[in-house]
């Protein structure tokens, strides 16, 4: 690799489960996610009106003062995965919960913009046709970039059809979660057509969401104790997101250690508190390691 400025690896903290898991007083909790060494958080529209009991300007003074960004999360459906709230709704639906969501998430000033888009159910033409009013909407925001993440239950559900609406559309962004398509799939997608497949999505990612899981679950407690043949992968997959993001110019990258609580933990006994930092960590020094070696 020829001679590169060293870019900046930015690591977000979710706020899925960080509330239960540390605490709800947002103070409190930007403060400790700051001393932890998180750069920001990534959170959803509902995230943001409950940690702040919908004080908006309230929201924005308490990111600042704790010198933490923003990741913003939108949902063209079934925002936060709340039980038994998912609905089959037409793509013009999603596309107008898009606009709606992209428009009041930008009041909080992201660094970028996270999307699920779209239903695992539709044919091909309705993903189609979604994707090319998305990104019509995403263009509305030319200073923020914004990714469709690889999540079960959404368009982008598995490798095959990821593929497909990527080769349609050129400015097609992704924020990489390849634990769901592990789960998918049923197989680890090591098989070297997979290693074709996986190149070219790679070439499209944004953001990464880094959480190890197995073909039997999307989240495994201790990666390099329970699942050191996934995490070895996964590892190769996120190293390789980060050398097409480094010839694409980003000077920032961002990532995600996106651990979260049951029924993505085992049990309630997990410390995904613990887990999340320890993961953060250990992408930190993954990182410093393999630009080290490459750049």
């Amino acid at each position: 690799m020829t001679t590169i400025e060293r870019p900046q690896l930015k690591v977000f903290r979710t706020i899925w489960g960080a509330e239960t898991q540390f605490s709800s007083d947002i103070n409190l909790l930007f403060s400790e996610l700051h001393d932890r060494g998180f750069d920001g958080i990534e959170a959803s529209l509902n995230d943001i009106h409950r940690l702040s009991h919908n004080n908006d300007e309230f929201f924005k003074e308490t990111l600042a003062k704790h010198q933490l960004e923003l990741i913003g999360i939108c949902y063209t459906n079934w925002a936060d995965f709340i039980p038994d709230s998912w609905q089959d709704i037409t793509v013009e639906q999603h596309l107008k919960n898009l606009n709606k969501e992209l428009e009041e998430i930008m009041k909080y000033n992201p660094i970028h913009i996270n999307i699920h888009s779209g239903q695992d159910n539709w044919t091909i033409e309705q993903h189609e046709k979604f994707f090319e009013q998305a990104l019509i909407l995403q263009a509305k925001y030319p200073n923020v970039s914004s990714s469709h993440e690889t999540h079960r239950g959404r368009s982008l559900f598995n490798p095959a059809i990821t593929l497909h609406l990527i080769s349609r559309f050129p400015n097609l962004r992704l924020t990489a979660d390849f634990s769901h398509w592990l789960v998918v799939c049923e197989r680890l997608l090591n098989h070297p057509s997979d290693f074709e497949r996986m190149r070219s999505i790679i070439s499209r990612v944004d953001h990464i969401h880094a959480r190890v899981g197995t073909v039997q679950h999307a989240q495994v407690t201790d990666p390099l104790v329970d699942a050191p043949k996934e995490t070895r992968l996964m590892q190769t997959w996120w190293q390789m997101i980060w050398s097409e993001q480094i010839q694409q110019g980003k000077t920032k990258l961002t990532l995600t250690p996106e651990y979260g609580p049951k029924p993505y933990a085992i049990s309630d006994d997990v410390d995904v508190w613990t887990l999340t930092i320890r993961e953060m960590e250990r992408q930190r020094k993954n990182y410093q390691q393999w630009i080290d070696q490459n750049i």
